[in-house]
């Protein structure tokens, strides 16, 4: 049999003399399931697979031509395989993340997802829930899903995890009730995607959690963030965090005592246009469980230790901020403008005395904490591209210095 080329032989041998820790930094970056198929080179390579710190386990696999995955036992349980020999004799190298991709719609994967959270004992647990909804728009459909809901399920945490995101594929995917030895170390949790955000989720006790980021789900009534349930929360982020319906009355209360960070933003489900541009017609709703347009019924505001605020394309009817701290850095944007609306039905705007009054109402409530003590410099800007006056912006950047910065 032919010899292979020297130059290839070579390469090889070079690659074999690296230490491990080089070789472990290079199998990271490829994909966990070719990672895997290395361990059939030689001893060595199984070595290292075991010692990768991010794994990322697909139950269902994807396909083309449907977002939802096909289940498959027989290639779950190859997965099952592979983490019990990793962690079989208690030496392997610690997992830092585990990502997993399962439905909730499948009790096999299920059972596993719960087996494979507790083997990896993860420092970080990403979780994307995937929910078999044939008539989503995505697949083509109406997007009606009318009540369907893959049920309560629990989530517990191993001693390891400090930091968990939960991503829900669709609405019927509720959050989970999460329980556990870490819930009191955890200090990092994200609720990112579409699902029903009740006031139940954040009812759990977390008494080191310091990060808390919501994104894209939908409020069927008012949610309060409190010291209470969070007592040491530094940092909320809540991004496009829509209303259920139009008429949906849905508060959100942040009365966080060690709060330092808050940014919200609403662009995906608060977006206007100018009036010279077409009117938006929708002849169906992008999901039935999120308003078009999104308004809060108040916003309410106690953070006497707040450093930095962010309000950027959100609405609400009142808003109410009771303290801030010494802020460094505001910016709010808020636009008028035609909103979407269904076809067959009236057209409405947020008018510019809306739009003004909003803005007066934030900055009013924030003027305790801004230095200088005064406002007369916030100014209507176009935004981006935009050449209409829809838009009024207010942005200070080192507000505790002499000037500060505006815009």
């Amino acid at each position: 049999m032919a010899k292979p080329p020297r130059q290839q032989t070579e390469t090889a041998d070079h690659i074999s003399k690296l230490p491990d820790d080089i070789l472990v930094a290079i199998l990271s970056l490829c994909p966990y399931k070719d990672a895997v198929r290395t361990a059939s080179v030689s001893r060595r390579w199984e070595r290292l697979v075991a010692q990768l710190p991010n794994l990322t386990l697909l139950m269902s696999l994807l396909g083309h031509s449907t977002p939802i995955g096909t289940p498959s036992e027989r290639r779950v349980q190859s997965m099952a395989r592979t983490l019990r020999r990793r962690c079989r004799d208690g030496s392997h190298a610690a997992v830092k993340r585990l990502q997993l991709v399962y439905r909730k719609d499948v009790p096999m994967e299920c059972r596993y997802a719960d087996e494979f959270i507790a083997l990896a004992n993860a420092a970080k647990l990403v979780l994307h829930l995937q929910c078999d909804c044939l008539t989503a728009p995505d697949d083509g459909g109406d997007g009606d899903c009318g009540d369907e809901d893959a049920g309560a399920w629990s989530l517990q945490l191993p001693p390891a995890t400090t930091e968990l995101e939960v991503e829900p594929y669709w609405y019927a995917v509720r959050p989970p009730h999460i329980h556990g030895s870490s819930v009191s170390t955890l200090r990092s949790l994200a609720l990112v995607g579409f699902t029903v955000l009740r006031q139940d989720f954040l009812l759990t006790g977390l008494p080191s959690l310091e990060h808390l980021r919501i994104g894209q789900c939908t409020l069927p009534a008012s949610i309060d963030i409190t010291s209470g349930v969070m007592p040491r929360l530094k940092h909320l982020d809540i991004t496009d965090v829509s209303v259920m319906t139009d008429g949906t009355k849905a508060a959100i209360n942040v009365l966080a005592d060690e709060l330092l960070t808050l940014r919200m933003s609403c662009h995906l489900f608060s977006k206007t246009k100018a009036p010279s541009k077409h009117e938006m017609f929708l002849l169906r709703p992008r999901f039935n469980f999120t308003a078009r347009f999104t308004t809060y019924s108040s916003f309410r505001l106690r953070a006497p230790r707040l450093r930095v605020f962010e309000w950027r394309c959100c609405y609400a009817d009142e808003v109410r901020v009771e303290s801030v701290g010494r802020l460094t850095d505001v910016a709010v944007e808020i636009a008028a403008g035609m909103i979407p609306r269904p076809f067959c039905t009236e057209s409405r705007s947020v008018t510019t005395q809306e739009r003004d009054k909003l803005m007066t109402d934030i900055l009013q409530g924030l003027m305790p904490g801004l230095q200088p003590r005064s406002w007369k410099n916030v100014k209507r800007k176009c935004m981006q591209r935009e050449r209409d006056d829809r838009w009024l912006c207010f942005e200070i950047k080192s507000a505790c210095s002499a000037h500060g910065q505006m815009k």
